[in-house]
């Protein structure tokens, strides 16, 4: 019996699926790589919501830092100053700097001898530590430096006596916990609570100016002593 013979018919070829493979291939590396790129956004937005918050923020602070000038009044320059707190103490710390030249607020003597100081004119420069509780009471001092001319100090002598509630006058000591201005000895300084005016000489109007708006109860100190409490030979 003859054998049957193969058939020779080719079988269909195989479906390759090489190409297929290798065309999704980047397919899903781009669907996969759609929500890192979505993250990436978000965290990219996040950081610059951070920044921009925190340039706010420190520009806030800068310009809380330093003192604000309120303008000019004749010779004279107003400048407000951020409180320095109120509290009390027997010695300042070592390293301890009022924001203002004279100090306008900060830490000062308790209630006691020491301070707040007697309403008066005085020859002799006195305690800063003490001057700021004077401030705290609505107080206005002026001090002056060692170069200001006696002319000019008895200008401020005659000033003092038509209103003297709520004023102390005095030289300028020269131990003073802040960083004085140019030429400090020539000038005269004008204080009330976070306020400082600074002058080249007396001048009657800016010095009206400055007791009217921060002497007493319509100041901004934080302890708003009536005038009738303020009067000269007291504390």
């Amino acid at each position: 019996m003859a054998k049957k013979k193969k058939s020779r018919v080719p079988p269909p070829p195989r479906t390759t699926q090489g190409p297929q493979q290798r065309a999704a291939g980047p397919q899903r590396r781009v669907e996969s790589g759609g929500p890192r790129r979505f993250n990436v956004w978000w965290i990219m937005l996040g950081v610059a919501i951070l920044l921009a918050v925190a340039g706010a923020a420190i520009a806030l602070t800068t310009r809380g830092a330093g003192a604000q000038s309120t303008g000019a009044d004749g010779p004279c320059m107003r400048q407000t100053f951020p409180p320095m707190g109120r509290q009390h103490i027997n010695k300042l710390a070592a390293d301890f700097r009022y924001n203002s030249y004279p100090p306008t607020s900060g830490p000062h003597y308790p209630p006691g001898p020491k301070a707040p100081v007697v309403w008066n004119v005085y020859d002799a420069p006195l305690d800063e530590v003490a001057v700021v509780h004077n401030l705290e009471h609505g107080g206005v001092v002026v001090q002056y430096g060692s170069d200001v001319p006696d002319a000019t100090v008895q200008q401020i002598t005659e000033w003092y006596q038509g209103s003297p509630n709520g004023l102390v006058v005095a030289p300028l000591p020269s131990d003073v916990r802040a960083t004085p201005p140019p030429d400090a000895s020539k000038k005269v300084f004008v204080t009330s609570w976070t306020h400082l005016m600074t002058c080249s000489t007396f001048d009657k109007g800016a010095f009206d100016h400055f007791r009217d708006d921060y002497r007493g109860p319509t100041g901004d100190a934080p302890e708003k002593f009536p005038l009738s409490e303020l009067t000269p030979g007291r504390q």
